[in-house]
């Protein structure tokens, strides 16, 4: 049976609900308890009013007629409410009509809210004549177009304090034109009141009903206790004065930011951490907007209410990079239970950050990322506690972006070995296209375009999906396609350690070699005196130096026990073969192949160490460490369009005498580093 939570804070009882919340806009990648059903229910107590909840994400949308006919029937609303709480996902990849290079597991064309909202009301004309209000951050952005095509008896612009206060006089359609934020029915047509830009409430938002429905919503395990995953919402502070290219939130919540009351935040805050919810989000645009005192005072406030708590509340929100921090003070954060939060430079190139109309230059970006990276990683293993898998995330592909913006953020990351210390990056390649009053943001209008569920749309819809690709890097590098092609490779090569942790070295083995060649490299290793074991390859993991002697101690003593016989076999079956007593640990098939090609290698160190110098990377055999894929590239391009041009200088470079060792190590080298030599790549890669 339909369980529908319905909150019985007001002091009037009435059977069922006056208001029942309905949302059908959760995106199924990121699914995230509407924070707008917590503050139109307490909104709606404040006025002696009672709200039910329902999120449809959870329920398959061929059920939803039956669903929604047991809701009715249980609350009886006076009123329904949708939330409307976004158009798209705002991301490309769930709206190219190709599988895009790099995307996530998310499925193309599956995720609709506009349609999805417009089913639900028309699903709900059938079942009931109670009236229809629309409203959310959603739709707010595109108020009139949404209110024509949704038509809903009434439609909310920001937010609902003023309806909800003369909800009597809304529903009896009395004096609607002087109701602020309301949008109301007019002949054939729509008015949309004034607007008006209210602060936070000055009042606790969370009840018990509220958190019931939130963690049926979740499952308790993922809300409460130390190993919870979810972080629960409370406003802390609303509007931004900012106008950052890409954001609708100024014109959503007002350009002016006010601090809800601190003592107010922390009543919300207790009442969930009381019930153990142990991970709060606090809801700003950025909550350091010109200053870090409300940082500061939050921080000291977290830790007095986990003083002497078993469970410990952890709290984040989103930070600017400027103001900055000292080191210092973001141990004090950390100590403080402040988990950093996502943040997504657009590049670390100041003209670029300048017309993206972001409030931060490069300087502070790098020093915030670094900063956190640092400490937070330093608290961890002080604490004992893991150091979970890093992204680094940034968009790069911004209108505003070129060739130079991309190619001095690289240089930079590189220079600061950043990109080493991440398992994984992100990249947003494709802006989402809004208009806030103004005309299209940053003059996107050549560029862009609208995609619906049957595809491309033949003019702009801002209701619908509109997509601009960064218009230079287009030119440079000859389509959209090209440039999330690109932006792939860089991902995982130059951003983050993705690419390597995914080589398959048997697989390596089995393409550049044959068994026979590979049984006379055993022989010869067998026979040879004992070669220096290689260091850990660049851009390992802490710790891996010991996986790596390991792999090779492995190898030597298989070697050593049957000339190689059960190691090729391994090798190619994909079983370990015995390691012996003395090995640390059980290793990996693609680790022995790895050492077993690095101690072939090492046997013609001499020819090999030529072959890389003729290639322009004196020294890489030895010192290969050290260098990145960067490094490699970079190095590569300044002498060679393409990667076959590289193998046809180092076969002339490996002289007289069999060139298969000396081809291995290059064969190596452009696989170890994802090397991708293109013409049309050389202008983004590297500053000129």
């Amino acid at each position: 049976m339909l369980r529908m939570p319905v909150d019985r804070t007001t002091a009037r009882a009435r059977q069922g609900a006056d208001i029942l919340l309905l949302s059908a806009s959760n995106y199924p990648a990121l699914p995230i308890y509407p924070y707008a059903f917590v503050q139109v229910s307490a909104v709606a107590a404040r006025h002696g009013r009672t709200a039910a909840r329902l999120d449809l994400l959870h329920t398959p949308r061929e059920s939803w007629r039956t669903v929604l006919r047991a809701a009715l029937e249980r609350t009886d609303p006076l009123l329904i409410g949708i939330h409307l709480r976004q158009l798209d996902s705002i991301f490309i990849w769930n709206y190219a009509d190709y599988d895009l290079p790099g995307a996530p597991p998310v499925r193309r064309n599956s995720y609709w809210p506009f349609h999805d909202t417009r089913h639900l009301i028309a699903l709900l004309r059938e079942l009931t004549d109670r009236p229809v209000m629309v409203g959310g951050f959603g739709f707010t952005t595109r108020t009139r177009d949404l209110l024509e095509r949704l038509r809903p008896d009434f439609g909310v612009t920001g937010e609902p304090d003023e309806i909800l206060a003369r909800l009597d006089d809304v529903l009896a359609r009395r004096d609607l034109d002087r109701i602020p934020n309301l949008a109301h029915r007019s002949g054939t047509g729509y008015t949309v009141n004034p607007r008006v830009f209210l602060p936070p409430a000055d009042h606790p938002e969370y009840t018990e009903a509220v958190l019931r429905d939130l963690l049926d919503f979740y499952g308790p395990e993922r809300v409460t206790g130390p190993g919870a995953e979810v972080h629960v919402a409370v406003e802390i502070q609303r509007g931004c004065p900012y106008r950052c290219y890409f954001c609708t939130e100024p014109m959503v919540k007002g350009r002016r930011h006010r601090v809800r009351d601190l003592d107010v935040v922390m009543a919300d805050i207790t009442f969930l951490a009381d019930r153990g919810v142990s991970r709060i989000w606090l809801v700003c645009s950025e909550i350091n907007i010109g200053s870090n005192a409300l940082l500061f005072e939050m921080a000291a406030r977290m830790r007095r209410l986990n003083r002497g708590r078993a469970v410990p509340v952890h709290w984040t929100c989103y930070l600017l990079p400027n103001p900055p921090l000292a080191r210092a003070e973001i141990r004090m954060l950390l100590e403080s239970r402040f988990e950093p939060s996502w943040n997504q430079f657009t590049s670390y190139h100041d003209e670029n950050l300048r017309r993206t109309r972001v409030p931060y230059r490069t300087r502070h970006a790098i020093e915030a990322q670094i900063g956190w990276l640092e400490e937070d990683e330093a608290h961890r293993r002080a604490h004992g506690l893991p150091v979970p898998p890093r992204r680094l995330d940034m968009f790069l592909g911004n209108t505003y972006a070129t060739p130079e913006t991309v190619a001095t953020t690289l240089r930079t990351i590189n220079e600061l070995r950043l990109g080493e210390r991440f398992e994984d990056s992100f990249i947003t390649r494709a802006t989402r296209v809004f208009d806030i009053g103004d005309g299209l943001l940053a003059d996107t209008s050549a560029a862009a375009y609208s995609v619906g569920p049957e595809g491309l749309l033949d003019r702009i819809d801002l209701v619908h999906p509109t997509f601009s690709y960064p218009p230079a890097l287009v030119e440079a590098l000859g389509g959209a396609r090209a440039v999330d092609e690109f932006f792939a490779h860089v991902e995982k090569t130059f951003l983050s350690r993705a690419y390597r942790a995914r080589l398959d070295w048997r697989a390596f083995l089995s393409r550049h070699t044959d068994g026979q060649r590979l049984a006379a490299w055993c022989t010869r290793l067998r026979a040879a005196p004992g070669a220096p074991e290689p260091g850990p390859p660049p851009g390992r993991e802490p710790g891996e130096d010991t996986a790596v002697r390991t792999a090779v101690h492995t190898v030597r003593t298989a070697l050593a026990a049957d000339g190689g016989t059960a190691l090729l076999t391994g090798l190619r079956t994909g079983t370990p073969p015995d390691a012996g007593t003395d090995a640390d640990t059980d290793t990996g098939t693609g680790a022995l192949a790895r050492a077993l090609a690095e101690l072939a290698i090492d046997t013609e160190a001499d020819r090999v160490r030529a072959v890389f110098a003729a290639l322009g990377l004196p020294g890489y055999w030895d010192d290969r460490v050290a260098r990145t894929p960067y490094d490699i590239h970079a190095a590569l391009a300044a002498r060679f369009p393409t990667a076959d041009e590289v193998r046809a200088a180092a076969r002339a470079a490996a002289g007289p005498g069999d060139p298969a060792l000396p081809l291995l190590a290059v064969e190596y080298c452009l696989y170890d580093n994802n090397v991708q030599l293109r013409p049309e790549y050389a202008p983004l890669l590297f500053p000129g």
